[in-house]
């Protein structure tokens, strides 16, 4: 019997598919412990991966909070020893905020990798930052405008000088004009005589008929001017025909200096003064032709004044 059943067929199969399941369940298991294992293995990669990048973007966040705020303390420290050069100090406030965003700066370096402590401090550097670059703006829009207040201050100052000045060159005019006035000769007796020779006697007679006038004499004096400076004196005189041209003999005349302008003079008298009273010597012009009917006018002038006149008519 025993020999039956181990030749039979059937049991020999039964035998092979349960052993075939047995590997099969085994290969299923071994492949399920696999699977998971390189899922558990992937989901540690992928972690890593992400906190490296959390590690890096946080080290950059870091550098570049430390890089821009060496950037502001080397612009603090260029405008301290600008300021420093002019002899003017650093706003207190400011001083202050600096030295705020100093230590902030120690403290991030003093960190190593990150933390949840380094974020804190990079944005506590970072409104620290901000709050001192806020001030140094401020202050400078309040430079700018007490510098444009102070130019606007020096283009006033500058527009004042200029008008002193010429007030001081008016005023020094005025005065000099004045001191001229002072001294100012002035004339006083004056007598013009329209003359002619009586045939008989030959001596000059006053005539007032244009075509027998031969000569115009003129006399005068010159009144006391104690502020007068004493020294040498031209006078001009200027005898104005009835058409208003100044009558002249050739050379005789010329021209002279009177209110800015050259005026013409018919002869002129040289003669000293000192400051009184002066009777000066009669003078005669002789027209080198026959004179017109009209209105005649005599006037003295001396050093751009006029001094005096007179006027005649002739028939």
């Amino acid at each position: 019997m025993e020999n039956q059943t181990g030749n039979n067929p059937n049991e020999k199969n039964k035998n092979s598919k349960a052993l075939l399941y047995t590997i099969i369940g085994v290969l299923v298991a071994l492949n399920a412990g696999l699977l998971y294992m390189w899922q558990k293995s992937n989901n540690n990669t992928t972690k890593v991966e992400q906190k490296l990048e959390v590690t890096s973007a946080d080290l950059k966040e870091k550098e570049a909070a430390l890089a821009d705020a060496e950037h502001l303390l080397k612009k603090f420290r260029a405008d301290s020893a600008t300021m420093a050069s002019k002899n003017k100090e650093m706003d207190a406030e400011i001083i202050q905020r600096k030295n705020e965003v100093t230590q902030l700066v120690a403290k991030l370096r003093a960190t190593e990798g990150t933390n949840s402590n380094n974020t804190k401090l990079i944005a506590e550097l970072r409104a620290k930052m901000q709050a001192l670059t806020d001030k140094i703006a401020e202050l400078e829009r309040e430079n700018a405008d007490l510098k444009e207040q102070n130019a606007k201050l020096d283009e006033e100052r500058s527009q004042l000088q200029v008008e002193n000045r010429d007030l001081g060159d008016k005023n020094a005019q005025i005065s000099s004009e004045n001191r001229k006035m002072r001294q100012r000769l002035l004339s006083e007796a004056i007598k013009v005589e329209p003359l002619k020779k009586r045939w008989i006697t030959g001596k000059e007679a006053v005539t007032y008929k244009a075509k027998d006038v031969e000569s115009i004499k003129t006399s005068f004096s010159i009144s006391e001017n104690n502020m007068a400076e004493a020294g040498e004196r031209v006078i001009y005189v200027k005898i104005t025909g009835p058409g208003g041209t100044t009558m002249a003999n050739g050379n005789e005349g010329g021209t002279f200096d009177f209110e800015g302008q050259q005026s013409k003079y018919t002869y002129k008298i040289q003669t000293t003064y000192d400051g009184a009273a002066k009777n000066i010597d009669a003078s005669i012009w002789r027209p080198s032709g026959d004179l017109k009917p009209g209105a005649y006018t005599v006037e003295l002038f001396c050093e751009t004044f006029k001094m005096g006149g007179s006027a005649f008519t002739l028939k």
